[in-house]
């Protein structure tokens, strides 16, 4: 018979199981530190990153405060010269109707 007996194929994989193992050490001698450096950097700009996303958030969030502030300074401004032009304005009409009573 031809076919492999149980006892082979166990035999079989136990030995392919012992290549992987020994491949996996040689990865490990040739490329292992390679990786971990790369990780660590990856890990390190990983970080760098949230970082700048928060102070970049903080900014942005100053700036609308400040944006904001701006924006109602203007709408007082704005509004404390209407009331002055009115003011004017109605000072013009009691001095040209006292102008045509005289």
């Amino acid at each position: 018979m031809n076919a492999t007996s149980l006892d082979e194929l166990r035999g079989g994989l136990a030995g392919r199981s012992n290549v992987d193992e020994k491949m996996q050490q040689v990865r490990e001698l040739l490329v292992g530190e390679d990786l971990r450096q790369m990780e660590a950097r990856l890990a390190a700009t990983d970080l760098r990153l949230k970082e700048l996303e928060r102070s970049l958030g903080n900014r942005l969030d100053a700036l609308a405060a400040r944006l904001d502030a701006l924006a109602g300074e203007m709408t007082a401004e704005r509004r404390s010269s209407f009331e002055q032009l009115a003011k004017t304005i109605v000072g013009l009409g009691d001095d040209i109707r006292r102008i045509g009573r005289d």
